[in-house]
């Protein structure tokens, strides 16, 4: 974020507080689970020069200039804010913040289904490659005696299915799946639904970034991807620039000097903006779970 958004927000909170919000818990929140984890950048005059959207919000309100030539320099981002100023110019701002915000939370659940899912099968997979290495390495007497383990299993689960065995095991977890299906089924379909949906949210909520470019610019688009400082020959090798590496680094490491938007954070390492505050509070899980029971008692009292 800009430098004067953090500013507005320190200084106006207790004004946007209505008489039952806590306005100390929300400093203690904004202190320790948003600010730790933002970047305050001191953006640049000349950045998103020419361009449209920032010309129209230039001609409506100055004072969010920064944060249009920011959104529009690193492009493929969310600009969230209520500001019409920011807003009505197409393509910029995004009102409807919370839409945005639960999409990323689907996302992250999704992404730990599937993390979830994997496990057993990487278990597996890492289970089957060890004891293929200890079969290869182990004696012509072990090899015979586990090919002799191995036709007896197979001549045992031959045997379950020709005297019915398998189908009543079958019958018997049959009950089990099915109610796993209706326990856990309208969850996980909602749950990918509403990922879905967050795409198309993502798709039209995403600022396109400025067609003409500074340095300094290119610089900043990689640096926000990256989630440590970065240094300037890595810089320079994910921008491919024309020239030898060598050259494209001197050049990086001149604009990470002399723009103020950069910070060296260690030696040679460079990122975008500086961290907005100090060491990150975890996220209560009391509130994920709270979260997780709000948007899904919907769909469980569906179910029931």
């Amino acid at each position: 974020m800009p430098r004067h958004v953090l500013v507005e927000v320190e200084r106006d909170l207790p004004r946007r507080a209505r008489v039952t919000d806590d306005v100390e818990l929300a400093y203690r929140r904004l202190r320790t689970l948003y600010l730790p984890r933002a970047r305050i950048v001191d953006v640049p005059a000349d950045w998103g020069a020419g361009d449209p959207r920032v010309e129209a919000v230039a001609s409506r309100h100055q004072t969010d200039l920064p944060t249009a030539r920011l959104a529009v320099a690193l492009g493929t981002c969310f600009l969230l804010s209520e500001d019409r100023d920011l807003c009505d110019p197409p393509g910029l701002g995004f009102a409807a913040w919370l839409q945005v915000t639960h999409a990323a939370a689907n996302e992250t659940e999704v992404a730990t289904i599937f993390f979830g899912a994997s496990i057993p099968v990487n278990v597996t997979g890492e289970v089957v490659q060890a004891a293929s290495r200890r079969i290869a390495a182990a004696s012509p007497t072990a090899k015979w005696a586990m090919l002799g383990a191995g036709l007896i299993l197979v001549a045992t689960g031959v045997w379950l299915v020709r005297s019915g065995g398998a189908g009543k095991l079958a019958g018997r977890t049959r009950p089990v799946v099915r109610h796993i299906g209706e326990v856990y089924g309208p969850p996980l379909a909602e749950t990918f639904t509403r990922y879905e949906h967050g795409r198309v949210v993502f798709a039209r909520a995403a600022v396109r970034p400025a067609t003409a470019v500074t340095l300094a610019e290119r610089i900043a688009r990689v640096l926000a991807f990256r989630g440590s400082p970065v240094l300037a020959e890595d810089i320079a090798r994910e921008l491919g620039a024309p020239g030898n590496l060598r050259d494209r680094t001197r050049l990086v490491r001149a604009e990470l000097r002399g723009c103020g938007a950069f910070v060296e954070v260690s030696r040679g390492r460079w990122m975008l903006g500086e961290p907005g505050g100090g060491p990150a509070a975890p996220l209560p899980f009391t509130e994920v779970v709270n979260y997780l029971d709000r948007v899904h008692k919907d769909t469980r009292r569906t179910a029931a």
